[in-house]
């Protein structure tokens, strides 16, 4: 009998052996990790560029001389070109504004004017503050890049409105020459900045 005995408790020592160990949890992980490059956009569309053509017109009054309301026509125009939404992911972006004065290629002799000089203004809407002007005079060196102070507004609307002022010849009593084409532009360039 005790044979008996020792077989059968060395037969449950073996079931109890042979079971399986008691279950274990496995854990997998898996990192994901990409990166945000500083950039800027025009939306809709995600593209690099906007603007216009602003059509002045007559640039002369009927005595010659300057038209004096050349700002209002300027701001007249409105909407499209004039204004946009700009983008950038970074919270440090930069503007740069160069105005290039109005000019003919027709030379321009005493008394008379091939040049119209004026102001660039470009007011910007971050997330904090409205309207926030930057300019650059047709007569000085462009604005280089300049902090805007905060990230761009991202509110749906635009956030970039430029205008014009100050429009002026070299001396008041200047007649403009009559030339077919006066041309001038003004270049806005907002960065990422750092």
């Amino acid at each position: 009998m005790k044979k008996l005995a020792y077989l059968a408790l060395a037969s449950a020592s073996l079931i109890a052996f042979a079971s399986p160990a008691a279950a274990q949890d496995v854990t997998g992980t898996v990192n994901i990790t990409g990166t945000v490059a500083g950039k800027c956009l025009v939306l809709p569309g995600s593209g690099s560029t906007f603007g216009t053509t602003v059509a002045l017109g007559e640039l002369a009054q009927s005595n010659g001389s300057l038209a004096t309301d050349l700002a209002t026509r300027f701001s007249s125009i409105g909407g499209a070109g004039l204004d946009a939404r700009v983008v950038c992911t970074t919270a440090a972006p930069t503007i740069a504004i160069d105005a290039t004065e109005i000019t003919s290629a027709t030379a321009a002799v005493a008394g008379y004017a091939n040049r119209i000089d004026f102001t660039a203004h470009v007011a910007v809407d971050t997330t904090t503050t409205n309207d926030i002007d930057f300019s650059n005079s047709s007569t000085v060196a462009p604005l280089a890049a300049t902090l805007i102070g905060g990230r761009l507004a991202n509110n749906g609307g635009a956030n970039i409105t430029v205008s014009a002022s100050n429009f002026a010849t070299p001396n008041v009593t200047d007649l403009l020459v009559a030339a077919t084409d006066y041309t001038g532009k003004i270049v806005v360039v907002i960065g990422p900045g750092v």
